[in-house]
């Protein structure tokens, strides 16, 4: 059997596909109530001319409708905008965690590379420390070895290359 694995190759997420597309059951939902609104509109149009405590009670009925109009439109529209600002958030943290990952191996660098000039130091302290009969004419830490741990230092830090 074919292996089915979608790879995907832009910055963003391809969005879920539904096969139905528009044709949820919520989407025909907030659809029949948008067309059930412009029958309602179409209704009072034509009691305009009707005495006034029935269209005040029409108004009074238009307002109740008006706001579950209102609650299906921004459902509608709301899931677009809230989808885009989701994959902003999910995009802007990928990138923190990777601005992260990047400060955290800079960190581990840096501590490698005190340890290394540390282990250079104690290397040479501990040539310093031999005791008298042992040590022969190496008094004192030759100028090639301060050099050469000079050089390491420079190098694992530049910013001492001044």
């Amino acid at each position: 059997m074919p292996d089915k694995t979608k790879v995907t190759t832009g910055s963003f997420p391809e969005p879920a596909t539904n096969p139905k597309g528009w044709f949820t059951f919520e989407n025909m939902i907030a659809l029949a109530v948008l067309i059930a609104y412009g029958i309602f509109i179409y209704f009072l149009i034509g009691k305009v001319d009707s005495g006034d405590p029935s269209w005040s009670r029409l108004i009074y009925l238009f307002s109740g409708v008006e706001a579950i109009v209102f609650a299906a439109v921004g459902f509608l529209f709301g899931k677009e905008v809230n989808r885009q600002r989701a994959e902003k958030a999910e995009t802007e943290k990928k990138e923190v965690e990777e601005q992260k990952e990047k400060i955290r191996d800079e960190k581990v660098a840096e501590h490698n590379k005190g340890l290394v000039l540390g282990a250079m130091i104690m290397q040479a302290e501990g040539g310093q420390n031999k005791s008298m009969e042992n040590r022969g004419l190496e008094m004192e830490m030759s100028s090639g070895e301060l050099q050469g741990i000079a050089a390491k230092a420079k190098q694992l830090y530049p910013e001492l290359d001044t």
